[in-house]
């Protein structure tokens, strides 16, 4: 920890490198790692890595490949989804999102900003043959997607320079990816106050991805961001703009009226 915090005395440190050994899994889309990195990561020495790794995968949230690398395992899942069902989404907004899916033919998803990263907390699934892999759980870097450009947008530039002051890796998706702070800023300012933005395959080569925000209208502050997806090929650019946008700024208007503050979903 950077800071020193008063209660720091009660910390138990053994259950804060576990935490922070399946966080590694979360960094840089790692999959799996093997003893050696993992005890490099944390700073400790491979025996107390050994240690955790085993109560891990005892418990069964850490699992061994044939190579002895370690990768996390289902029981992760199960902790995603007791969080995911204590947001409690509230029948109204579900219904909302359904029927911006039914009337686009996207897959809709519900975003929330976290420190330096987004996480999607619902995915619609679209009716057609097409299957969204941005499932509950999943992390983006805020940076390179519109939907954490329009989440970081409600934040001053103070505050995005302080979450992004030791971040190093800028890695580049297009010729939209903001590849440093200064570039990240202006990408920001573009954002705020707009009604939606959209990423034409510039995340995903194969993808489109429109977001729009969702305001607690009491204070003004954006709480979540509404999105949708679709692949690239699915509809014309003018059928896009006619059609697709209306309806998601419509529906993240509509989710904005619904949203009563301290009613997590």
């Amino acid at each position: 920890m950077s800071e020193s915090l008063p209660d720091d005395k009660y910390m138990v440190n053994s259950l804060k490198n576990g935490l922070l050994l399946m966080e590694l899994f979360n960094k840089n889309e790692i999959v799996e790692m093997s003893l050696s990195e993992i005890a490099t990561q944390l700073g400790i020495n491979k025996s107390s890595a050994y240690r955790l790794l085993f109560t891990l995968e005892q418990m069964g949230y850490i699992k061994k490949d044939h190579n002895k690398n370690y990768m996390l395992d289902i029981k992760v899942v199960d902790l995603s989804h007791s969080y995911l069902t204590s947001i409690s989404f509230k029948q109204e907004a579900y219904a909302v999102m359904e029927q911006l899916r039914d009337d686009t033919g996207t897959a809709v998803h519900l975003f929330t900003l976290d420190g330096t990263e987004i996480v999607n907390l619902q995915n619609i699934q679209p009716l057609g043959s097409f299957t969204s892999n941005i499932l509950p759980g999943l992390r983006w870097p805020a940076y390179a997607t519109v939907i954490g450009q329009m989440l970081l947008s409600d934040l001053s530039d103070e505050e995005v320079k302080k979450r992004f002051d030791d971040f190093s890796d800028w890695k580049v998706y297009s010729d939209a990816t903001p590849e440093n702070l200064d570039e990240l800023l202006q990408a920001v300012k573009r954002a705020r106050g707009k009604s939606h933005l959209t990423s034409w395959q510039k995340f995903n080569n194969d993808m489109v991805a429109c977001t729009a925000p969702i305001k607690d209208l009491s204070s003004n502050k954006m709480v979540y961001a509404l999105s949708i997806s679709f692949p690239a090929q699915a509809f014309s650019l003018e059928h896009f703009e006619q059609h697709i946008t209306p309806a998601i700024v419509d529906a993240a208007n509509t989710l904005s009226k619904i949203y009563k503050p301290g009613s997590n979903w």
